[in-house]
């Protein structure tokens, strides 16, 4: 076949069948010699997808060029491959500057790499090509209708690019610069035509030894070729296809079989573009699930897309996993969904458990990158704006851990009056001085035994001084600590807007007065550990405990603290009142020093969140609490609460950032808070958090932290610099560009990326332009029709039999079974048969399917439906 005319051309006759060679070649390139190459080394992975039918034998002589005999047959070998997802421009958009088509191994922190192809066994100079095809599975690879442009001069040239290879350059070539045009659908038969029309040639050249034109008979056979295709073709799929030439006498003859890249997905299409989470409104949920979040994301398609939720374990294994809940209607204008968290594997977590969410495309499997998401303890607990009854603090409330007989004489027969007053008076404790004295030898703590030291002395008194002088200590002291505490009226706080009532305080002193009695009868370890636990362990209820700390009730803090550390029950310092707040959340909120402080010496964990899974950390940043306060919950042993988030996501950081709370911000970077850690809603960094409230103060000191990473970039891959660039702010913007100029940051200005529907094909679909109506009132036209019009169901179905864009419309009306099972004849229109059958059989709305064409992008067949709608009410 080819290889007959070859020999007219070479001296030697080829050594080789190149009978399997494809007859549709590569077009001649209209570009100049390129620029030299590099060499970049890629793994076997990257090998070019050769067709069996291809593949020379590899022992054969293979070619004789002037004498140079080559041992084993010349191959093309694909070094770098293509990125796999990448913006298909429409023509309107190419102004300015875009991105390139760079190499799969491009990192954006080092050097960028490109499509590069090499030339194996050979010894000659050689022409390697570049050019864009339709990739198929299929070995009938035919030239894509979209272009691949390359960059040169301050001018573009379309595909194929070709460029000299010699054995100086190690056959090696990389093809930089390039860039994919979308072609618009009314030029789809034309720049087939054009492409073909070369290719022709090209092989006419080879066969006749000569150029010439294309008679009319080939141009006709071309035309239907162009046409027949241009119904099927896939505009959101391409591939690379490398070609090697030599040539003789101005005709260019292929060395080798071509080699094809992997395929090259439109970065914007719905069907094929990156998935990607752009924001999230929630990072957390209760475990029992149902929370409602809105996240918004890249562009998606309403029946081709899960929101998937997943657990790994230490080894990545996926231990759990389930979607979340929405119908078609939650996916907002393809770029958001509305959806309900599914319910995790145990409702009944003690504590917060980390898992994954990400996008999922069913029809080709693609994910987008995981966001960590968490999820919470599911309780019964208040929520701010909610009505709660109050408990009731009657004698029962205490008669379930302990029974009657086991209760100490002095307890069980005790009988106290209702006044909170009568119950002070009657406050007493029995601790023998060397009990005391004992306990505080384990405590290693100036501010503990300072506190012991002032109070231990009363409390001795108290035992056995006569009643009058027990009152007038006990009272003279609590009037002297309520006036020098630096305290927080408790009516004041938006933390926690409550104070306690009657019954509580009641309750408190009660229970305050019979551990002290119980502690006269010198019980037994595990007697006084059950009475303790049957005071103060109920989660979720308020204690003596949380009362006597926001009452400032100092005395019987001490004493209550006291009795924890002795008997080393700790843990009770951690139980949560019927607000969720811990001892230590209420001591910090009300800014009482010295009560955080011994809580801390007393082992409370700093680490136990509120309802809102605020840590103390986070009250202390809330409620502006003093440095001494900071430095109490710093010198926990515990580190790990520093970068802690609550259920919005946020760390203290990021809650001293919100507002502008620049000590506390300075305390916490002092103190090991991460510079750097991304928000899960929006990946946004503290910095970028600075910028967007415009605080110039907050962002210059977080500019001089030695271990800030400036150029961190959020969930739509803008980076602080960027965004700071963009503010109306001259101060900020002079600060962020004096810190770019100090540390060589240039290029960081955010493209403005061009509306995906700027098509210039779009806006010149129609010479007449009707009235135009808001989107609202065209949406409420629609109500009002049940139909297609005869003639706007012929034009659209035209469009869609030759775009064969009906078979993804059948699978989104979950007709798909019609199209396998044959009852759309191709004989007629099946997109006829299947919008009939949609709109008179399933019940579908005209509006319904105009949605999912326009998902499908056919802005031709949606714009003439609207038409159709538009003229009915005119």
């Amino acid at each position: 076949m080819l290889t007959e005319n070859i020999n007219l051309y070479i001296q030697q006759p080829v050594q080789i069948d190149m009978s399997s060679y494809p007859n549709i070649l590569t077009p001649p390139s209209s570009s100049e010699d390129s620029p030299q190459s590099t060499l970049y080394n890629s793994p076997p992975s990257c090998y070019g997808i050769q067709d069996s039918a291809y593949i020379l034998p590899q022992t054969s002589l293979a070619f004789d060029f002037d004498g140079a005999t080559q041992a084993t047959a010349p191959y093309l070998r694909i070094v770098e491959q293509p990125i796999d997802r990448f913006r298909f421009r429409y023509k309107s958009e190419m102004t300015g500057t875009h991105g390139s088509l760079c190499g799969q191994t491009s990192d954006r922190s080092r050097k960028q790499t490109y499509p590069t192809i090499e030339l194996c066994n050979f010894n000659k100079r050689a022409l390697v090509r570049c050019s864009i095809y339709q990739h198929n599975t299929k070995e009938d690879h035919r030239p894509h209708a979209h272009r691949l442009i390359k960059k040169q001069g301050k001018g573009e040239v379309d595909d194929p690019h070709d460029a000299y290879v010699t054995p100086e350059e190690g056959y090696t070539y990389v093809f930089h610069s390039m860039g994919i045009i979308h072609t618009a659908k009314k030029n789809l038969v034309p720049e087939l035509i054009r492409k073909k029309g070369q290719l022709k040639k090209e092989e006419i050249a080879r066969l006749e030894g000569k150029v010439r034109d294309l008679t009319q008979k080939e141009e006709i056979e071309i035309k239907g070729l162009a046409e027949s295709e241009s119904k099927s073709i896939n505009l959101n799929v391409v591939c690379l296809r490398f070609d090697a030439f030599y040539e003789t006498n101005g005709i260019l003859l292929p060395i080798c079989p071509p080699v094809y890249s992997h395929s090259i997905n439109n970065l914007k299409s719905a069907l094929t573009g990156e998935l990607k989470i752009v924001r999230m409104d929630h990072c957390t949920s209760p475990a029992k699930g149902g929370r409602e979040i809105f996240i918004l994301v890249e562009r998606v398609t309403k029946k081709n897309i899960k929101v998937k939720f997943y657990e790994l374990d230490d080894e990545d294994n996926i231990v759990w996993e389930d979607y979340g809940k929405f119908s078609d209607l939650d996916v907002h204008h393809q770029y958001a969904i509305v959806f309900k968290t599914p319910p995790y594997k145990d409702l009944t977590i003690k504590s917060p458990v980390k898992v994954f969410i990400e996008l999922e495309r069913p029809s080709d499997r693609a994910r987008s990158e995981a966001k960590e998401f968490t999820y919470t303890v599911s309780s019964n607990i208040y929520k701010p704006g909610s009505k709660r009854a109050r408990p009731s603090y009657d004698s029962s409330s205490y008669d379930t851990s302990l029974a009657s007989d086991e209760l100490p004489v002095p307890i069980n027969n005790l009988c106290l009056e209702n006044s909170p007053t009568g119950l002070l008076d009657d406050v007493q404790l029995e601790v023998t001085s060397a009990e005391l004295q004992q306990a505080m030898r384990n405590i290693n703590s100036d501010e503990f035994q300072r506190i012991f030291n002032d109070f231990g002395q009363d409390y001795s008194l108290a035992t056995d001084a006569p009643n009058e002088f027990k009152k007038s200590v006990i009272k003279s002291r609590v009037v002297t600590s309520t006036k020098t505490s630096n305290f927080r009226s408790a009516k004041s706080r938006p933390y926690c807007q409550r104070s306690d009532s009657i019954e509580e305080t009641a309750m408190a002193k009660q229970a305050v007065l019979e551990l002290q009695n119980f502690i006269k009868t010198h019980p037994s370890d595990e007697k006084a550990v059950n009475m303790l636990c049957h005071y103060l362990k109920e989660d979720n209820k308020t204690n003596a405990l949380h009362v006597s700390i926001r009452q400032n009730e100092l005395m019987d803090v001490m004493f209550l603290l006291k009795m924890i550390y002795v008997w080393k029950q700790h843990e009770l310092l951690n139980v949560r009142s019927d607000l969720y707040e811990t001892p230590l959340h209420i001591a910090t909120y009300l800014n009482s020093e010295e009560i955080v402080a011994n809580l801390i010496v007393c082992k409370a964990s700093v680490c136990v969140g509120d309802s809102e899974m605020n840590t103390p950390l986070h009250v202390a940043v809330i409620s502006n609490a003093s440095i001494a306060i900071f430095e109490k919950l710093f010198s926990s042993e515990d580190k790990t609460f520093v970068d802690m988030e609550n259920n919005e996501g946020n760390t203290a950081l990021n809650i001293a950032i919100e507002n502008g709370n620049l000590k506390a911000l300075k305390l916490l970077c002092l103190n090991g808070a991460d510079i750097n850690k991304q928000h899960k809603k929006n990946g946004y960094t503290p910095l970028r958090f600075a910028i967007e409230k415009q605080n110039v103060d907050i962002v210059k000191y977080i500019l001089q932290h030695k271990d800030l990473q400036a150029l961190v970039e959020d969930f739509q891959d803008i980076n602080p610099l960027q965004a700071a660039i963009n503010k109306d702010n001259s101060e900020l913007v002079d600060v962020i560009t004096q810190y770019m100029k100090q540390n060589n940051y240039v290029n960081v200005e955010i493209k403005n990326e061009v509306e995906d529907y700027s098509d210039d094909d779009f806006e010149e679909k129609f010479s007449i332009k009707l009235e135009q109506i808001s989107s609202e009132e065209l949406r409420e036209m629609y109500t009002n029709v049940k139909n297609f019009t005869p003639a706007c169901l012929d034009d659209i179905s035209q469009i869609l039999d030759q775009s064969g864009t009906w078979q993804n419309l059948a699978d989104l009306l979950d007709l798909g079974h019609l199209m396998r099972s044959g009852l759309c004849d191709s004989k007629n229109s099946p997109t006829k048969l299947l919008l009939k059958l949609a709109i008179e059989t399933n019940g579908d709305s005209v509006l319904q399917i105009r949605d999912f064409l326009e998902n499908l992008d056919e802005t031709q067949a949606v714009e003439i439906i609207d038409n159709m709608v538009r003229t009915q009410f005119m």
